[in-house]
């Protein structure tokens, strides 16, 4: 008998989760098709097209061309080219974040307005969603200061509109947050 025998298998001594994990984090299992998939999951579930993505790419620090960025997420969404790791965990933090901003605001009551608007009020922050034509809206978030960040995309539904008026609110607070330390960082220079 040879030690290998006797000694049980690194495997067995997992736990049922761990086991799973591990199959799960193997590299041959993270083919180009399923990181296609992963990505395309992400988008649905963010109710994103590329140009909503490449948009929120700008917004958060990549300095590239617009064009080139959204010829880089079809190219990934196509299955041209793997997407990259940065993409990938990019649209995953992203959910994460909706997810999250879904469990703070999702009960927020909106207020139906005269013209078809919707509006509600949250962290010193008024979102207004307004109806366009082809049941798309328009997302306006101003906080109280007066700053109102940049627009994004109209988006298709009520329920998309909703989510991107919270991830707008979420930008807008961090705008708020960076604008104090800002002053108080000038403030201390003098």
């Amino acid at each position: 008998m040879t030690v290998e025998r006797d000694l049980p298998s690194e495997s067995q001594n997992l736990t049922s989760g761990q086991a799973e994990n591990r199959a799960e984090n193997k590299t041959e299992e993270l083919t180009t098709p399923y990181l296609i998939e992963q990505f395309q999951e992400g988008l649905v579930e963010l109710g994103w097209t590329p140009a909503v993505l490449a948009d929120r790419m700008r917004d958060i620090g990549d300095y590239r061309k617009p064009q080139t960025i959204l010829r880089s997420i079809n190219r990934a969404l196509e299955g041209e080219t793997r997407p990259s790791g940065e993409l990938l965990a990019l649209v995953k933090q992203t959910v994460w974040l909706q997810r999250r901003l879904l469990r703070a605001y999702g009960d927020l009551p909106w207020t139906k307005l005269g013209d078809g608007s919707h509006t509600a009020e949250a962290d010193d922050c008024r979102m207004t969603l307004k109806p366009k034509p082809g049941g798309r809206w328009l997302v306006i978030v101003m906080h109280k200061d007066g700053y109102s960040p940049r627009y994004p995309r109209w988006q298709v539904g009520l329920e998309a509109a909703k989510r991107m008026a919270y991830l707008t609110l979420d930008n807008a607070l961090n705008w708020v947050y960076d604008n104090e330390v800002e002053q108080g960082r000038d403030a201390s220079e003098r």
